[in-house]
């Protein structure tokens, strides 16, 4: 089987692992959690998101983390948005990367941005333009790709038609996300083969939320496919506030821990990639722990 070589593992927890923690994370440990992340050989951290603290209040200090953290040029930083002002204020904060999200589904684009598929498109479109005339890097991320918690199962050709959107636009990096953790690795094969045959120069990655402990396999699955990048959270913190039901993403030590025993390269130690996950799910208990006690 023509396995990759090597894979690059994108870092989430600090985003994705931390927003739908109960109680808000000091802004101090989310650095010292970036810091541990960069310590065990991440070359690509997806930091903060820019959107409304209304909504996701776990995020209101993105600023303050970025210019802590600094323009280190050993890590590409990422910073994920659902709008326009989202992606304008990443731009500003001068970020590697923004991953912009748009849903696949109606339901799901209204809930996660109050937006339309066609307009979320057409904004993700905007912030690639944008965002590339400031020197940084797009990845286009879509949301609900096989199954949506409103609608069910997506149709394949959707995401196709969407994909090919992206790719004409000039998406730096594209994203299927099993937002609710209920892909099948047939379907994961199949999808990811699919894409990858229609569009060979184009970088794929792939976000598996462990819902119903398949991501592991569905990463395997789009393996086999040809895809060498994949979102994971260490201690496998995270979720989405807006899809009932989604657990956390795949915990990056086990994926880690697959992909050395299978002879492919991450870059990663796993060692100190194993203290960067106890110190998450620290911050997880002291933040669950401190909403019971508030």
């Amino acid at each position: 089987m023509n396995l990759p070589r090597q894979v690059e593992i994108v870092e989430v927890s600090p985003r994705d692992g931390l927003q739908m923690l109960p109680n808000f994370v000091p802004t101090a440990d989310k650095i010292k959690l970036i810091e541990l992340a960069k310590s065990a050989g991440f070359k690509r951290i997806e930091a903060v998101s820019f959107v409304s603290p209304k909504h996701v209040p776990q995020m209101a200090d993105a600023g303050e983390i970025l210019q802590a953290i600094g323009d280190d040029p050993k890590i590409d930083e990422v910073a994920l948005a659902l709008n326009q002002k989202g992606y304008q204020r990443a731009i500003e904060a001068k970020v590697d990367w923004i991953c912009y999200v748009m849903a696949a589904t109606e339901t799901m684009s209204l809930k996660n941005a109050n937006t339309t598929i066609a307009d979320g498109l057409a904004m993700t479109k905007n912030c690639i333009a944008d965002a590339h005339a400031s020197g940084i890097k797009v990845r286009a991320s879509i949301a609900v790709t096989w199954i949506c918690p409103y609608e069910g199962e997506v149709p394949k050709e959707r995401i196709l038609e969407i994909t090919k959107e992206l790719v004409e636009a000039g998406a730096d990096e594209i994203a299927f996300n099993d937002t609710v953790g209920k892909a099948t690795p047939n379907d994961v094969f199949e999808l990811c083969n699919q894409a990858k045959q229609f569009f060979p120069q184009q970088q794929f990655a792939g976000h598996f939320h462990d819902t119903n402990f398949t991501a592991l396999a569905n990463i395997y699955a789009a393996l086999t496919a040809g895809w060498n990048i994949f979102d994971s959270s260490a201690g496998g913190l995270g979720g989405c506030p807006f899809s009932p039901g989604a657990s956390g993403n795949i915990a990056t030590e086990k994926v880690v821990w697959m992909l050395q025993k299978m002879g492919i390269e991450t870059g990663i130690d796993l060692e100190k990639l194993k203290a960067c996950a106890e110190f998450a799910k620290q911050i997880e208990a002291k933040a669950k722990s401190a909403a019971v006690n508030s």
